[in-house]
């Protein structure tokens, strides 16, 4: 069976200076930011990320242009860039666009499983199961999306990946914004019953599935109040930093 290959969210670190192109600052910052490490309302500095980078205050700039044009930032004149504060309507409408688009994704995962695919996705499921049980929450997170990103690889229609990308990058904002406090990420036993029906290739339970897991995520999301941080930026990118020479 052919297989989409899907671009990871997460690359390994990428050497500071001015090689890094704009590809890569937008990479970096969007990670960042689906992972919840730059929470909605933290403001990006142009020069701050330019220095952090050491690339040019221009590709910082074309890196937050397409950001903004993905949702993910908002640029104001005169006001600079900001990660995106998704309003309690647009939470509401991201969770709605989901479940359509991972109902069809779920159902032609499930129609075209083999032994291929069963293997990926216990082997994703499994390091899920690991990453809650070293309370690793940013590797939680992480997966958890790209547990959605497979699903589309392997249901093969390039442009359910591409809307369910970027609503994936949505939801990490609105639920870094709506999140209940003390809510439990149990992401990981919602793919458990996933994968049982996927591997059985139950199309109708497989859906069920996914529409439950949706629901479970939306009832942690408290959509009446949201928050906003300070935030240290040379502390959000300090992997980058690290790992350059």
């Amino acid at each position: 069976m052919s297989r989409l290959t899907a671009a990871p969210l997460h690359t390994p670190p990428f050497h500071l200076g001015e090689d890094m192109t704009e590809d890569d600052v937008h990479r970096h910052i969007a990670e960042a930011i689906i992972d919840r490490r730059l929470p909605p309302g933290t403001k990006l500095v142009e020069q701050n990320l330019a220095t952090i980078f050491s690339v040019s205050r221009a590709r910082v700039r074309s890196a937050l242009t397409r950001l903004a044009h993905e949702k993910m930032v908002t640029v104001e004149p005169n006001r600079g860039a900001r990660v995106a504060t998704p309003s309690v309507e647009e939470a509401r409408q991201v969770f709605e666009a989901r479940r359509l688009i991972e109902d069809g994704i779920v159902r032609a995962a499930a129609a075209r499983m083999d032994t291929d695919a069963r293997a990926k996705l216990e082997a994703h499921v499994a390091a899920e199961a690991d990453a809650h049980r070293r309370r690793d929450r940013h590797a939680v997170i992480r997966l958890s999306g790209d547990f959605h990103l497979l699903l589309a690889d392997i249901a093969g229609n390039i442009v359910l990946m591409d809307f369910l990308r970027e609503l994936v990058s949505r939801s990490s904002l609105v639920i870094a914004v709506y999140e209940r406090p003390g809510s439990t990420d149990c992401s990981h036993h919602g793919h458990d019953g996933l994968l049982n029906r996927l591997i059985a290739m139950d199309v109708e339970g497989a859906a069920a599935a996914m529409a439950a897991h949706m629901d479970e995520i939306a009832d942690s999301l408290d959509l009446s109040s949201h928050r906003e941080d300070g935030v240290d930026l040379r502390r959000v990118f300090a992997d980058i930093l690290k790992d350059s020479p």
